[in-house]
C-alpha cells in the first residue's frame, strides 16, 4: 500500500502519534508525515504510507495555509495557549486602520525568530528538549515567506474583543506561533497563538481530509496515489526498454534537459529522475521491475 492519506489531526495529540493511529488502522509497516503540526494546533496532516514516505520532502518543502487565532493581552513562552504567561496588558484599543497597517508589514520575506519550544536543532539538540529543561536556547533568525495575510474578521482590538482571526499562506519553516507574537509586538500589546487549524499543504486541501472515524469505516476512499506529491515536477513518459532500464536503477536517453522529472509508465509513477543533455539519471526509483 503507496500513497498519502489527508488526515484531519485533532487537537491534543502530537503528529507522531496520528501517524501511529493511520498505521494501525491501515496495517502499514512504513508511515510517516510531510509537517509536524503542534499537538494543540489541528487541520490537515498528510500521511505517507509505504514508498510515499520517500516522496515526503516534496510536500515539505511546498507551501502551507493556516487559519489561526491571536488573543491579544498576554504574551506567553511557547508563543500558543499551552505556555506560561510571561506579559499581560489591559485598556489596550487598537482600531482596524492600525491592525491593516500593521499585518501589510509582514506580507513578503520577513526575518523570523522560531519559538524556544520548536523542533529545530540547536547544537544537536531539539530546542524543546532544552526549553523544558529550563534553558534558554539562543534561536537564530531565519527568512520565510508571506505569500498572503488576511484578516478573516475585520474589527477593531480592545479587552472586549481580543481575537483576531487570520487565513496565512506562506513558505516551508513558517512558524505562526512566532508571526502571532511578533504581530503583538508590533501593536505594542503581547500576544500568543490561541489556535491554529492547518488548511492547507501544497495543493492538497483540507476539504480533502478524513477523521480517524473515517478511516476507521474505511480508509481506502482516503487514499491518495502518491503521484500526487510531484504534481509540480515536469512528467516525463517512458516505456518498453527505458522503462526496463529505469526501474534496475540505469540511465535511458530521452530529449529533456529539465532537471528534476516525474518519471511515468502511464499513470503508474515509477520514480524521480533528473534530466540533463538528453541523459536521464534515476534519483528514486520506486516501482521496481
Amino acid at each position: 500500500m503507496n500513497g498519502f492519506i489527508p488526515l484531519n489531526k485533532p487537537a491534543g495529540i502530537s503528529s507522531q502519534q496520528a501517524v501511529s493511529k493511520v498505521k494501525r488502522i491501515t496495517g502499514v509497516k512504513k508511515a510517516g508525515h510531510t509537517g509536524t503540526l503542534d499537538p494543540m494546533a489541528t487541520g490537515l496532516l498528510l500521511v505517507a504510507l509505504g514508498k510515499a514516505t520517500r516522496l515526503c520532502q516534496y510536500f515539505l518543502d511546498g507551501t502551507k495555509g493556516y487559519r489561526g487565532e491571536i488573543r491579544f493581552g498576554a504574551a506567553t513562552d511557547t508563543g500558543d495557549s499551552e505556555g506560561r504567561v510571561i506579559a499581560t496588558a489591559s485598556n489596550y484599543y487598537y482600531s482596524l486602520q492600525e491592525i491593516t497597517a500593521v499585518l501589510t508589514k509582514f506580507q513578503g520575506w520577513i526575518q523570523q525568530r522560531p519559538p524556544a519550544a520548536s523542533a529545530l536543532k540547536i547544537d544537536g539538540q531539539r530546542a524543546y528538549k532544552l526549553f523544558r529543561q529550563g534553558k534558554s536556547p539562543e534561536m537564530p533568525l531565519r527568512k520565510v515567506e508571506i505569500n498572503t495575510l488576511d484578516n478573516i474578521y475585520p474589527q477593531d482590538i480592545s479587552d472586549a474583543n481580543p481575537i483576531l482571526t487570520i487565513d496565512v499562506h506562506c513558505s516551508k519553516g513558517t512558524y505562526i506561533r512566532s508571526l502571532a507574537r511578533d504581530i503583538g509586538e508590533a501593536l505594542g500589546c503581547p500576544a500568543h497563538l490561541a489556535s491554529l487549524i492547518r488548511t492547507h499543504m501544497s495543493h492538497i486541501d483540507l476539504s480533502l481530509a478524513a477523521t480517524f472515524l473515517d478511516l476507521e469505516e474505511d480508509f481506502s476512499p482516503w487514499l491518495l496515489d502518491m503521484a500526487v506529491a510531484v504534481d509540480n515536477l515536469p512528467r516525463l513518459q517512458v516505456e518498453g526498454q527505458d522503462c526496463k532500464f529505469f526501474t534496475e536503477g540505469r540511465s535511458i536517453t530521452a530529449q529533456s534537459d529539465l532537471g528534476e522529472v516525474a518519471v511515468f509508465s502511464g499513470d503508474l509513477l515509477l520514480g524521480i529522475g533528473f534530466a540533463t543533455a538528453n541523459i536521464i539519471r534515476p534519483i528514486k526509483v520506486l516501482v521496481q521491475e
